[in-house]
């Protein structure tokens, strides 16, 4: 049977690398993973690389491979119960997971501790390890211990189960590709030979050349933005907490620290790893897809989807948002001096401009000012309005009063309806325990400093 080349698209964090994924769903040959959303870009396929290359790390440092092992099962549980994974690669997942622990390791029966390790005990044993505590105990109170120490010290319990060791060899290789092999194989039915399987997220930027080790055959596609778009969208529009934009001297330094892995890559790693760049999917459109078919082996015949998922003309609006917030135009300035390499140079009839409407629209609060004010009352206790207030806001009263804006149907208001009126009776006590711990918590606290950095 032919093996389908599995595309792992990627990006540097709200970078761009879903419209790359869009563009590889419109060809024929490239079947995307499930999802509920229908497009493969709504579903993170992040397991494998994460986990497997902690494991790798583990075993070649021999470094807390028990840990290492039993966290890589812990986390390949939480997948096996999670829809997505299901929906793609079956029921089988877990069980192929420990098979391929299995032929990677030894085990001696020993003493556990994490909760790695209780997440397979059954539920009848974990209550039953109280009593094998006490159990020890007893058994071991008339012991007298001999050894000499120079300071008291008396053996402790830990209950029984397997202990991992192992070692690092290039067969890991060989065995970690047979066990993805075996974990996409029901994806395998959507082909009677060659094709692709499309995995977003599948890969992390700065690791990939190693986790594509991992896969019989594969390829990357990773896709980067503009610096200044990045900063001011992150600002105004994401307030994601991975990108620290709260100061335009730290973005600039995380940013050039994320991008540092480009150069090699594409100094040593032409032949499975592309790097695009966002606004030239947009502006320079048929030149980014002939690199895209180049580089996966696509030709037009295959493109049958083309400008039905990803529509160049509409993803124009994501792209200078810099330019309609002047007031970080200073910001904007540094990061076009620092991070020259990485902005997108716009010809003079690409370049948006927005009217005073537009502009005047967003001088609202920004979205990273609100996580501001919410990061000094986490640390704090300050609140930006009175503490009375802060009491209502906090209550259950105030949580199923505004549930209201999503209920529909006669049935979920007078649920409701209900919730409110025992809601009310219970207020009382509630306000006064919230006002309560607010008072106590700012007095502790209110002396702390917060530094957006």
């Amino acid at each position: 049977m032919s093996i389908p080349t599995i595309i792992g698209t990627t990006g540097f964090g709200m970078s761009g690398g879903s419209a790359t994924t869009n563009i590889l769903e419109e060809f024929s040959n490239i079947y995307g993973l499930k999802t509920d959303m229908g497009g493969a870009s709504t579903f993170e396929c992040k397991f494998f690389t994460e986990n497997i290359f902690a494991l790798e790390n583990a075993l070649k440092t021999d470094s807390d491979i028990d840990y290492a092992i039993k966290k890589f099962l812990y986390n390949a549980k939480q997948a096996s119960q999670e829809h997505l994974y299901i929906k793609n690669f079956g029921n089988t997942f877990l069980t192929s997971s420990f098979e391929y622990i299995d032929k990677i390791s030894n085990t001696y029966l020993g003493g556990i501790y994490k909760k790695y390790d209780y997440t397979f005990l059954k539920k009848e044993e974990k209550k039953h390890i109280n009593y094998t505590h006490t159990l020890y105990d007893y058994l071991c109170q008339n012991r007298e211990y001999n050894e000499y120490e120079p300071y008291p010290w008396v053996p402790g319990f830990a209950p029984f189960g397997k202990v991992y060791y192992a070692d690092f060899d290039e067969a890991f290789y060989k065995i970690t590709q047979e066990y993805i092999q075996k974990v996409f194989l029901p994806l395998y039915n959507h082909f009677n030979g060659g094709g692709y399987i499309l995995a977003d997220a599948l890969y992390r930027t700065n690791t990939a050349p190693s986790e594509l080790r991992y896969f019989n055959k594969s390829k990357a596609l990773m896709t980067n933005r503009d610096p200044r778009d990045l900063y001011v969208m992150n600002k105004e529009l994401y307030g994601e907490w991975f990108i620290p934009t709260w100061d335009v001297d730290k973005w600039i330094k995380y940013y050039r620290h994320r991008r540092k892995c480009i150069k090699p890559q594409k100094e040593h790693n032409t032949s499975n790893i592309l790097h695009l760049q966002f606004e030239e999917l947009i502006y320079d459109y048929e030149n980014s897809l002939t690199k895209i078919k180049d580089f996966l082996s696509l030709n037009d015949e295959q493109h049958i989807k083309k400008g039905k998922i990803f529509i160049p003309e509409k993803s124009k609006q994501n792209t200078q948002v810099f330019r309609k917030y002047p007031k970080y135009i200073k910001d904007i300035e540094k990061i076009e001096k620092e991070l020259s390499e990485f902005c997108y140079n716009y010809s003079e009839n690409q370049v948006r401009y927005f009217t005073e409407e537009e502009v005047k629209s967003t001088r609202q609060e920004s979205l990273e000012d609100i996580r501001k004010t919410v990061c000094i009352f986490q640390k704090t206790g300050k609140l930006p309005f009175s503490i009375l207030k802060g009491t209502f806001i906090f209550s259950t009263l105030y949580k199923y009063i505004k549930s209201f804006k999503n209920r529909k149907g006669i049935k979920s208001i007078i649920k409701g309806i209900i919730k409110v009126f025992f809601a009310v009776i219970y207020f009382p006590i509630e306000f006064f325990l919230n006002l309560f711990n607010l008072k106590k918590y700012y007095k502790l606290n209110n002396h702390r400093k917060v530094e957006f950095k």
